[in-house]
This record gives C-alpha cells, structure tokens and sequence, in this order.
C-alpha cells in the first residue's frame, strides 16, 4: 500500500463580469430553480440522484415516520421539477425494510430495464445491516428481486452494515456496492460487494460475493468507508473513500483501491491494490467522490482540511498505478468556512462540477455550494461568482447537497435536505441569452441642450449579447434614421455632427449572432443651440481667400471644426455644393459657378460670404 503527500495547487480566482453567468439558478425548475419536497413533519434528507433516459429525475433517501420511523424513500420528478404522479403515490414510495425499523438509502443506481435499485441501511434495534430495494418503473416494489423486492445482507457477523454507493454493471446486470462494516465505535472495515441481478450475493466474487478491505496488518487501528466506485466495462471495481485513525482528532486520509473481476486486489494499482493519499495540511482528509478517466485515471473529490480551522473543496488526480499527480484544484467558499464535497460530475464541455455543502464554521449556517473546475484545474471564472454558487432555501439556515448530476443539456442537479425536508436546486450548465435584458442609459430620455459635435450614446450590457444596432432619426417614425451596425459588445456608441437646436429620437436591439432582440424603448434628446459660440469662433479663426474670386476658394479653418460639413448655397438659398473638412486648409473648385454673391455654411451656421467673378 502507498502513502502519499498531495500537493495541492490553490488558483486565484477572479470577479466574473458576466451578466448572468452559467450558474444562475433554473426559472424553468420548480419555483425559481428550486424544489423543496416534505412528507412528513419528521427529518427527510435526499442522499443520491440519478437521471432516467427520459430525462425525469430520481431522487432517494431517508424519510420519518412516527409510526414505522425512518423509511427508504424515492421520488421522481418531471423535467420541470413537479413530482410525476405516474410513479409510486403522487410521485414518491417509502418502504420500511423491516417492521419499523430505522431505514436510511444512501445511494441509487437505475438499470437498463429502467427499474431502481436503492442501497443503504436497516436497523431493526438489535443490528443494523446492509440492505437494497429494487423498484419497478412505476414505483412498485419488485417482487422479482430478493425477498419482496428488499435483501439485507450482513457483510461480517455480529458487526454494524451500511451500503453507501450502489452501481450496476450494464453488461451482466450485477448490482456493486460499497460501504463499511463497523466492528467498534473506532474500528471498521471498508467493504465492496457484489449481487446478481435477482439479489443473491455472486459467488464468484471472493468465493462469497463480499470483499472486507483490511489489506495491511496496521488496518485494523481505523475507521474505514467506502463512499463512491465505478465498475468498468471488464468488471473491475476502482473505489474511494476515507481512513480515520481515531485516536487522532482531525487524521483522516484519501483511499483508494482497485479490485479484480473475480474479487482479488489489483496489485497494479499501488502495490496492493490499496493507496491513501494526505492533503497539504495533513489533516482531516475523505474522499466522497471519483470519476473514472477513459485512461484509467481516477479524480477523486471530498473535502480537505486546509488549517485548524476550515476544510475545503477539492479535487485531484492518480493515475492508473495509484501514483497522485499534479492536477488537482481546491474551492475555498470563505476564510472562515468548513467546505465539503459529496458529488462529482463532468459536464458536456469537459469541466468538472463539484456539489456538497458550505458553512460558517460553527455549522449553524448551512448551504448548498456548487463549483466548477476546468479541464486544466483551473477555476472555472465564467460560472456563478469566481467559479463559485451557493444556495439557501427560504428561512433556513442549515442546508446541505449530497449529491448531484450534469444533465444532457449541461444543467445541473443538486440534492441534499433543506431543514427537516427534500431539497433540489438545478442550475444553468451554460449561459442562455437573454437579449432583451438592457436598458438604454444615455443620453437621458428627454434631454436637453446635448451636444451636437459629439455625443455619447449608452446602455447596459444584455446578457449574451455580443452586438448591437442602434438606430437614430429626426423622426419618431424612423422613416429615415441613420443606423449604425454590428456594434460591439462594448454597449456604447460615439456619435459626431449632430444638428444643433434639433430633436432626436433613438434606440437599440442587441443580438447574440444567431437571434436579435426587439428594439428598446424609444428615447428622445434636443441639441442645443450652439450659434452664439460657432460665431465667435469663425470671427477670430476663420478665414477664406481670395474674396472675390475666380475658380477657386481657399479656405481655413480651427482644427477643432474638421470633420463638420459645409454648404455653399446662392442667393436664392438653392445649395450649389456640399462636403466635409477633412483638414484645416482645403481648396474648393468653383469652376463651373455662375458669377454672383454665395454664402458659405458651416454644421448649419452662416459662415462668410464671398462673391465668384
């Protein structure tokens, strides 16, 4: 067996600018997002999740009862997070495993057949032993399986029994556990477990279908849990949990093993098919969760103690060996905060979101906490707030997630319990648009005296967004308004060469490329009459030669008027010619010009007049 110190990698995380980012609780689930489910007035915790092909979600647990105490339960719901009525009474099943007996599912697992397999605990007040329930599609119970659909199995004699994660082997049918048999308050046995479809224990695995994992002769000093595994396609089982030596406050390690088919270790993983793993602080350490990598690689994700004080998300990486490498990535939810994650899944996109609960420290304030983690281990920034989501249901103050899922279209599915009852919140895996989501800024609707030579135009950012349109007209028509395309995302817009002593009108629609929002609401402004000081500027800085003429006016101009336009208009008042100043001496042909008195006008104003020969 292998020990190893993990080095731990702690990325800065930065302030998402996102509008909505990736995150954000779902309106199209439940009542903003979140779903709260009480059966009774008793305690009821959601402890596994799991997602039907149809897309339905399953939920099972623990629910109280006064009469028969804590029950198995599972309920399913609809896509939109309703209960579904077509299953079990009003969408939910609870079963006492034994007469009154205290009944707690940790885990679920859904076979190909569509039927659910729940595994936990059933204490019958003399022992508590390990124990599965397989349902029908409906929510009946399956009488095919075991003995009325329930089997209980005692992992060692005269020891206590969970099931803490249950999985099936689509190839065979065979139902996997994992868990623990406690033998004392201090010393347990991490144990894995294999069943045949119809509920007995598979022979040939370990001769009697349980493996016990004490492998070193120093193993029997600890407390020991199996809490995740994952059976490959050639039935080898790879599991995580924890070690506690229990003497020690605050000393408990990552484990890992990796077990053949037929119930021997695999001594290619560590040396002894057993490894254990310690965090930085060399503190209070438990793997809850792993994903298994098409190389063989194994993520594993729990909480890590990173002071005296607090614990942290994390997540990290051994190889096919059992050897730790170097990708690995903490969440820290506050300086003051105990952070712990229970469930681990990739998303459509190859991140990795971890769900479990963060709390004060004193665990009076509980809530659900949900991070995201690219493929390179860094903070995943473009999710919630730096990576980071929490979640409180109304009044509450303690809630906690223990499981979660990434369903196809990248949405997030968290369980756990809020107060005494069933609590899921799902989340947006991606950003969706919402391009109606802006308001125009400025100028102010029903502004006055703006200017004319260059004005800003502004409004907020529409969420998943990456242009905009903006149109301006003298008409509240906008029969012939100027339009400006393809803006940026920068949401402003710098307009020159208003008229002066002229009311405007305006507005935006954004769009994300693909989809274009409606307009905005239409604004109006009024320039301001800028006469007075255009005057005064021509007098001393504005010039043009010869005066009278032939065939050509030279003309000088302030730097400050290049760019505006100009108008050469006869007596008459008809408009001979028009143009802009490009620089501040330009040359303007007059061949052609009748001879007589013309007027020179600047941005609209009378500038000079001057007489063609």
């Amino acid at each position: 067996m292998k020990y190893m110190l993990l080095p731990i990698l702690i990325f800065a995380s930065y302030l998402n600018l996102y509008a909505q980012p990736a995150g954000s609780l779902d309106p199209s689930f439940g009542n903003g997002g979140k779903v709260v489910t009480s059966l009774n007035s008793g305690a009821e915790v959601a402890q596994g999740v799991a997602l039907q092909a149809d897309q339905k979600i399953v939920v099972a647990g623990y629910a109280s009862s006064t009469v028969t105490g804590k029950d198995f339960f599972c309920a399913r719901y609809k896509t939109n997070g309703s209960l579904d009525s077509t299953f079990g009474t009003n969408g939910i099943v609870t079963v006492d495993i034994q007469l009154g007996s205290d009944d707690i599912a940790y885990d679920l697992a859904i076979q190909l057949d569509g039927k659910i397999v729940l595994g936990g605990s059933s204490d019958n007040g003399t022992k508590k032993d390990a124990a599965l329930l397989r349902l029908n599609t409906d929510g009946s119970i399956d009488a095919t399986f075991g003995t009325g659909g329930k089997v209980t199995t005692v992992f060692e004699s005269n020891q206590t029994d969970e099931i803490r994660v249950v999985k099936v082997h689509h190839l065979t049918g065979n139902i996997v556990v994992g868990g623990s048999s406690l033998v004392s308050t201090n010393i347990s046995k991490p144990v894995v477990a294999r069943y045949l479809s119809n509920g007995t224990l598979d022979v040939s695995f370990n001769a009697t279908g349980i493996k016990l994992l004490w492998v070193t002769n120093l193993d029997y000093q600890y407390l020991f849990s199996v809490e995740d595994l994952v059976v490959q396609s050639n039935g080898k089982i790879s599991a995580v949990g924890w070690r506690d030596f229990p003497t020690f406050s605050s000393d408990d390690d990552f484990w890992a093993c990796r077990i053949n088919t037929d119930g021997t270790m695999d001594n290619t993983f560590s040396t002894d098919g057993v490894a254990l793993y310690n965090g930085s602080f060399n503190g209070a350490d438990n793997a809850y969760s792993m994903l298994l990598k098409s190389n063989g690689n194994i993520l594993i994700a729990g909480k890590s103690e990173v002071n005296n004080v607090v614990d942290d998300f994390i997540l990290f990486e051994v190889d096919a060996s059992g050897t730790v490498g170097s990708w690995s990535a903490t969440v820290n939810f506050g300086n003051l905060y105990d952070d712990a994650a229970y469930g681990l899944a990739e998303d459509q996109d190859g991140k990795f979101v971890l769900a479990g609960s963060s709390s004060n420290g004193f665990g009076s304030d509980k809530s659900f906490a949900i991070a995201r983690i690219n493929s390179n281990a860094s903070i995943d920034n473009s999710f919630g707030t730096n990576g980071q989501v929490t979640t409180s249901f109304g009044s509450n103050t303690v809630s906690e997630s223990f499981d979660m899922l990434v369903q196809a279209d990248n949405k997030i599915v968290a369980v756990g319990y809020t107060g005494n009852d069933i609590a899921l919140a799902r989340y947006l895996g991606n950003g969706v648009p919402q391009l109606d989501s802006f308001n125009l800024v400025s100028p102010a609707d029903l502004a006055i005296e703006q200017r004319s030579d260059t004005l800003n135009f502004d409004w907020t950012d529409a969420f998943g967004a990456t242009s905009y349109t903006m149109e301006m007209d003298t008409l509240n028509t906008f029969a012939t308004a100027q339009t400006y395309n393809s803006i940026s995302s920068l949401s402003s817009l710098e307009v020159t060469n208003l008229q002066p002593v002229m009311t405007y009108y305006w507005r935006v629609k954004s769009s994300d490329g693909s989809t274009t929002s409606q307009w905005s609401d239409v604004w109006e402004f009024t320039t301001k009459d800028e006469f007075d000081s255009v005057v005064k500027l021509f007098e001393v800085a504005f010039d043009i030669y010869p005066n009278p003429t032939s065939d050509v006016l030279n003309i000088e101009i302030p730097q400050s008027l290049e760019g505006k336009s100009y108008l050469i208009v006869d007596d008459l008042g008809k408009v001979i010619q028009e143009g802009l100043f490009k620089n501040s001496s330009e040359q303007v042909s007059l061949k052609g010009f009748p001879s007589g008195m013309y007027h020179l006008y600047i941005n609209g104003v009378l500038g000079r007049s001057f007489v063609k020969k």
